[in-house]
């Protein structure tokens, strides 16, 4: 038998390392090409994505001047962001669940999943909303990443037509895998 076909029947009936990585992929695929599907179609959620950078994660050296102190040089009133939706921010690697709402019942400070193109690249990105502004009927939202020290200008005036949906959840650590394929990606 060869070493090759050795090391890829090993690897299936589980005998290495490989098989680790092989079933991490197998359970990628399976959730993002079966479940996840039947998940939309049967329940109210809307979509499912995962953390793959580190704008929201509340990092105590940085967090104050990034977060506290931006929203306050800019006029927003504290005790009511302290009353924000995931206040404490999201960190790399976890699963957000997102519900598609009507444009009116996003709010300021709440945190938003939409797409956008991005060098080339159509990705999620998920940051809060930091204004809204309504033009002959039509909603538009300015994000910012709670680490972020500033809104970048793909986050200015989103058309609510790029918005996935409003997060209402957040499951810690099920996104790693779709966080190793995301940096595996920015390498090649």
């Amino acid at each position: 038998m060869s070493e090759y076909r050795k090391l890829l029947i090993d690897t299936f009936k589980g005998k290495n390392s490989l098989s680790i990585v092989l079933y991490i992929v197998i359970f990628y695929l399976v959730a993002e090409y079966a479940i996840l599907p039947s998940v939309y179609a049967f329940t109210p959620i809307s979509y499912v994505s995962a953390v793959v950078s580190g704008s929201m994660i509340h990092d105590p050296a940085t967090i104050q001047l990034t977060y506290y102190d931006w929203l306050s040089q800019h006029g927003f009133n504290m005790s009511e962001v302290s009353k924000w939706p995931f206040s404490g921010g999201i960190n790399i690697g976890s699963f957000v669940i997102a519900d598609k709402v009507a444009p009116s019942q996003i709010a300021v400070g709440d945190v938003i999943i939409y797409r956008i193109d991005y060098e080339g690249v159509r990705e999620d990105v998920i940051h809060r909303v930091i204004n809204e502004t309504v033009i002959n009927g039509t909603y538009y939202y300015t994000t910012k990443g709670d680490a972020n020290p500033v809104s970048y200008p793909f986050e200015i005036n989103i058309p609510y037509s790029s918005v996935v949906g409003k997060v209402q959840t957040i499951i810690p650590y099920l996104g790693y895998p779709r966080y190793a394929l995301y940096a595996l990606g920015r390498l090649i």
